[in-house]
């Protein structure tokens, strides 16, 4: 198990995966990540509820643990990111797009 902490805009890859941390924050009053999980033959866009967990393109399950808002204007927010090689299911909506 994998565990990370990385700013929005960020691209950290995981098992073969990068991982872009597109936007991160409250969505409706909800800390939620949104990620783009990208391979060498696909592309995957999901938004994850903090606390919440997603399939990494059949590699393993990847946790949101925790959104951390800025404190300071000029910082970016961040989000801790967990990876753990085990097969998981979704728990989370999948936008697919080519």
């Amino acid at each position: 198990m994998t565990t990370i902490r990385v700013q929005q805009g960020s691209q950290p890859t995981l098992a073969d995966v990068r991982v872009g941390v597109m936007i991160a924050g409250l969505r409706q009053g909800v800390p939620t990540a949104r990620l783009l999980l990208r391979s060498d033959d696909e592309s995957v866009r999901v938004d994850v509820v903090e606390g919440d967990s997603v399939d990494l393109l059949g590699r393993g399950r990847l946790t949101v643990e925790r959104v951390h808002p800025r404190t300071m204007r000029d910082e970016r927010d961040e989000v801790t990111l967990t990876f753990d090689p085990e097969p998981a299911g979704l728990r989370t909506e999948v936008v697919r797009h080519a």
